[in-house]
């Protein structure tokens, strides 16, 4: 009897499903995701040793607030949003590359210093004409201060003609000022000479908690930048609260494809002859972020995180998994979990043109990347 009991026990967990509803997932997975809140600008290191501050680049192709102060470049930074999740106990957050250190074009950075110096250097070689034609002017205007009396005697001006050379080596000085800022400004500098850093200022916000402003994000819980994917292809990026603690009650995401079952789903799953952590296509997904950053997550409950959902499209080709989980900016970074809560991908790009389709990183990326 005891042994039938056993196996009608087996066979009703065998049958259990481990599938959850979309309330049940977004429930249990909500809090581990944050709205990441980056406060950036750019600093250039110039041949010649000296920091070049930027924000961006504008249309035009020159660089955006460009000066050589830090002074003048800290109240000018830009602000971008993004979408982190908790990945350990530690405080670490999984995320974007292009979100914890935004990327720019360094040709076109390149481009457009030398533009700036290209049109500089012919702003002062106008000057230096404009000087050289004036300095001709005054001294054909010293002959002016000679002349002959009714005797025939010749005498000069002394006050003009003293006047007309104060001018002249004012000219002279400022002349020798302007040629040598120009001479100082360097022609054509390749990309080898120019160093480009991102600094950032990196915060999260909480899904349920209230904040008034960009600043307050940075300064209730700052974050420093511990890692980095050196793959062109590979969007992403580990970033750490700085007391290195994830608030416990917090979800962590298991990045090794795993979730937390029960007992019985875990006995299905080890009975089960079913490989279903290969992604099919038409497989639903779901994506938890902040679609739009604060413009959307502001509610009159806090910061509020959103779930949104879709199919595979496309299956991973090693580098990328296509889904056609709707998304808009500030979803990037997101984590994109199956009907079991375990994490699949990375939300990182969508398709241009469509908002409707989008890629994530595969598991199998990600987990390479924390090795």
């Amino acid at each position: 009897m005891k042994k039938i009991l056993l196996w009608l026990v087996m066979a009703l967990l065998l049958v259990s499903c481990s599938e959850k509803t979309p309330q049940e997932l977004f429930d249990s997975s909500k809090s581990g995701v944050v709205l990441i809140i980056n406060k950036f600008y750019y600093r250039m290191k110039l041949p010649n040793g000296n920091f070049v501050y930027f924000t961006g680049i504008d249309d035009d192709g020159s660089l955006k607030d460009m000066c050589t102060e830090y002074k003048d470049i800290k109240d000018k930074c830009q602000i971008l949003s993004g979408t982190g999740f908790f990945i350990d106990e530690q405080g670490s957050l999984l995320t974007n590359r292009h979100v914890a250190q935004p990327e720019i074009d360094k040709e076109a950075v390149k481009n457009g210093f030398n533009q700036m110096i290209s049109s500089l250097r012919a702003y002062y070689a106008e000057q230096m004409s404009e000087m050289s034609q004036y300095y001709q002017v005054l001294e054909n205007q010293k002959g002016d201060c000679y002349a002959y009396d009714e005797d025939g005697e010749s005498y000069e001006d002394t006050e003009k003609l003293q006047e007309i050379e104060s001018q002249q080596s004012e000219l002279e000085e400022q002349f020798d000022k302007v040629k040598a800022v120009k001479e100082a400004l360097m022609e054509n500098v390749s990309m080898d000479e120019l160093q480009i850093t991102p600094v950032c200022e990196i915060g999260i916000a909480y899904n349920g908690t209230h904040v008034s402003s960009y600043s307050e994000v940075l300064q209730r819980n700052p974050c420093a930048v511990v890692k980095v994917s050196g793959k062109e292809n590979v969007d992403l990026a580990l970033i750490q609260l700085k007391d290195r603690v994830t608030p416990n009650d917090c979800h962590v995401f298991k990045t090794d494809g795993s979730a937390n079952l029960s007992m019985a789903e875990e006995l299905k799953e080890k009975f089960s002859s079913h490989d279903d952590k290969t992604l099919q296509i038409d497989q639903e997904l779901y994506m938890i972020g902040y679609n739009a950053g604060p413009t959307l997550a502001n509610t009159q409950q806090g910061i509020q995180v959103q779930m949104t959902s879709g199919k595979v499209t496309q299956l991973p080709d090693g580098e990328r998994v296509l889904y056609s989980i709707p998304t808009v900016q500030g979803s990037s970074g997101s984590p994109v979990i199956d009907a079991k809560g375990r994490l699949v991908a990375v939300n990182f790009a969508k398709l241009i043109g469509s908002d409707n389709f989008n890629f994530g990183i595969p598991l199998a990326r990600v987990e390479e990347f924390l090795k």
